[in-house]
């Protein structure tokens, strides 16, 4: 099986991660058109037991990347190979539709990661008519996968047929599993601050001003620890200042290393992701918080599968911004709760997303997807 993504795999985005771990169990190669430029940086956060390849593209105009005419994209063409390829992506979508015309028997699969929510400017028309052009397009693959059961429904009512429609969980690699599940659940001692995490990229989609500004609203005491970098750091920054200008409880600590990372997710009660759009519709840092036994918060937003990922029934809230502030002093209030939740969390993680459950989920995808079998 050879896939196809915008980005360079393992990387430390959601599709960068999912295409690795198919990878690390089908094998074949894995094509990219390596937006980003990291193959030149030489170095992975997760280790690589697979081959690469950079498909040249052209200069990004509003963002829209195309492959150019190459050896490299010739061969991915002429292959008989299954091709699985990663959405959304322009350039990505346009190879599967090139390898489904020239050679009408092969299988030729798609994954849709996120429904994409435009912005008001030139770069947002043209995702509004790739994404209109996408879900025309899709359903004539051999078969589609997706990664909740929300977007799965959103993909049927746009005209996805059921029977070609395949629900796969994001997951974890078999390492960050059982380094997550060796760290005990925390324990919540009362008068001891509400331990935050906040991880990913700082964008403005990702609304750490939102998480900013419901801490703020809170009585009770908590600490903020912000992983990961972004344009938008600097203005989170003056933000928290702003907001908290004597003894800031908030720590911008930037894009760290897997170990780090993990200690970082040790030292938390809970993980806060609250991405206001569709963009961002699994978010796999939220199972790397769940296999830790940490509560993972996130918004339920419409064409998304954020909210579905760590709902708890032990905690029942309206997932929206204006509850955020709610939930955060109510579980600043109740550390009994908070430990069961953390109890809560774990379980889901490994009723559901576990990479035994995952690797079932993979299997029972069957000739529907790839004609070899999958191990373990």
């Amino acid at each position: 099986m050879e896939q196809l993504l915008r980005e360079w795999p393992p990387g430390y985005g959601g599709v960068e991660r999912v295409a690795h771990e198919l990878a690390s169990v089908w094998g074949g190669a894995v094509y990219s058109l390596d937006v980003q430029r990291q193959e030149a940086i030489g170095h992975d956060p997760l280790p690589v037991g697979y081959p690469r390849r950079r498909l040249p593209s052209t200069k990004p105009i509003a963002r829209l990347q195309l492959p150019l005419p190459s050896r490299a994209l010739w061969r991915l063409l002429r292959s008989q190979s299954p091709l699985h390829g990663h959405l959304p992506s322009p350039g990505v979508l346009l190879v599967l539709l090139l390898a489904r015309l020239m050679r009408p028997q092969r299988r030729v699969t798609a994954h849709w990661h996120c429904f994409l929510e435009p912005d008001c400017t030139f770069s947002g028309c043209l995702f509004v008519l790739y994404q209109w052009l996408a879900l025309r397009l899709v359903p004539q693959l051999s078969a589609v996968i997706t990664t909740s059961p929300l977007l799965a429904q959103e993909l049927q009512r746009c005209g996805c047929d059921s029977q070609r429609l395949f629900v796969l969980p994001c997951c974890l690699s078999q390492q960050q599993e059982q380094l997550g599940l060796a760290l005990p659940v925390p324990e919540a001692h009362a008068g001891e601050p509400l331990r935050v995490l906040f991880i990913g990229r700082l964008d403005s989609y990702k609304r750490l001003d939102w998480l900013l500004a419901a801490l703020a609203q809170l009585t009770s005491p908590w600490q903020l620890v912000v992983v990961g970098d972004g344009p938008k750091r600097p203005r989170f920054e003056q933000l928290a200042q702003r907001l908290f200008p004597q003894g800031s409880p908030v720590r911008f600590l930037g894009r760290l290393p897997e170990t780090a990372k993990l200690d970082q997710l040790a030292a938390a009660d809970l993980l806060v992701l609250p991405s206001d759009c569709s963009n961002e519709a699994f978010g796999i840092v939220q199972l790397e918080a769940m296999v830790a036994g940490r509560i993972a918060l996130a918004f339920d937003q419409s064409r998304s599968g954020m909210g579905w990922v760590g709902q708890l029934p032990g905690l029942p809230w309206s997932q929206s911004p204006e509850g955020l502030a709610d939930v955060l002093q109510h579980l600043a209030e109740q550390p009994a709760l908070r430990q069961q939740l953390s109890v809560q969390a774990r379980e889901r993680y490994l009723s559901l997303f576990a990479r035994g459950v995952w690797l079932q989920h993979l299997q029972g995808l069957g000739d529907s997807v790839v004609t070899s079998k999958v191990s373990a």
